[in-house]
């Protein structure tokens, strides 16, 4: 694996809208969500997979491309899948570089565990290498997201799809900036974890891994504060529900899926890396990376 941006700066731990905000003394879930969380995923959801399908060599959608150039990496190393779920006409098209950790069995399967209306915010799901570890990112003017490293957990692939949910392609207007939800904050008295307490933005993601899992199973993991979200956590349902959390329904008002190019760098390309790089450190747009453990 060569990293064609070795020896630039190292990428900040948190986005530039991600400045930590402290936002609560409190957090429901203090170890995290992944271990109250996961199993019950897991155990009680499925991912319908009907059939994946190898791209031959030579050819990626744009939007894969821009992220592993943006990243470092050839866009010769990816590996294009299309990947067809049962409840849905259109298949989605992930990317993974060939060194990454998740499989395209995993990516496939923990992307399609989320409801139908989750999955069709997202463009390209891809996947790339970690020494170590797992980091997100989300791409939420047009639809993508990033996996980096070891990122089976299920909580994981909600949160990033959460921020898609939060923005819906127009950062410009999330909802976890609008007065219900700062306000419905303000009536809260915790966190879901200390990951959400980074701004309002983390905070949003993190209270839609709750809200997933309560649509789908029908109860939360036990509480450290029983109902010190209760605001939000009841708004983001009463908001988002029948539109995007329940499995019912079509996957409707998907991204258009991105242009399909040449894997190959061109001169032109490699020169507008380093200026993609520094760009998509100070893009509100770009939320991430989001560590998880």
């Amino acid at each position: 694996m060569v990293n064609i941006l070795s020896g630039f700066a190292a990428v900040a731990a948190i986005s530039v809208i991600g400045v930590r905000a402290d936002l609560k003394n409190r957090t429901d879930y203090p170890d995290g969500l992944s271990g109250p969380f996961g199993p019950g995923y897991s155990e009680n959801t499925e991912a319908h997979i009907q059939w994946f399908s190898q791209w031959g060599d030579g050819w990626i959608p744009q939007g894969c491309k821009d992220r592993f150039l943006g990243k470092g990496y050839n866009a010769t190393d990816a590996q294009v899948f299309n990947v067809k779920y049962a409840d849905c006409g259109r298949a989605w098209t992930f990317c993974r570089h060939k060194d990454a950790q998740l499989s395209i069995e995993d990516m496939a399967d923990s992307f399609g565990r989320m409801s139908v209306h989750m999955r069709s915010l997202v463009r390209h799901p891809i996947a790339l290498p970690s020494s170590s570890g797992c980091s997100a990112l989300a791409y939420t003017n047009i639809g993508d997201i990033v996996m980096i490293g070891n990122c089976k957990g299920i909580t994981v692939w909600v949160h990033e799809t959460g921020h898609q949910l939060d923005a819906r392609l127009n950062p410009s207007k999330r909802f976890s900036g609008t007065d219900p939800w700062l306000e419905a904050l303000e009536l809260d008295t915790c966190v879901p974890d200390s990951y959400a307490n980074t701004n309002t933005v983390e905070d949003f993601a993190q209270v839609v891994v709750v809200a997933q899992f309560n649509t789908l199973l029908g109860s939360i993991p036990e509480e450290a504060f029983p109902g010190c979200l209760d605001h939000r956590h009841s708004l983001l349902e009463d908001t988002f529900r029948s539109d995007y959390l329940e499995y019912i329904g079509h996957c409707n008002n998907r991204p258009a899926d991105s242009e399909i190019v040449l894997m190959e760098t061109t001169t032109r390309e490699m020169k507008m890396i380093r200026r993609a790089k520094v760009q998509e450190d100070n893009d509100p747009s770009v939320v991430g990376p989001c560590t998880f453990s």
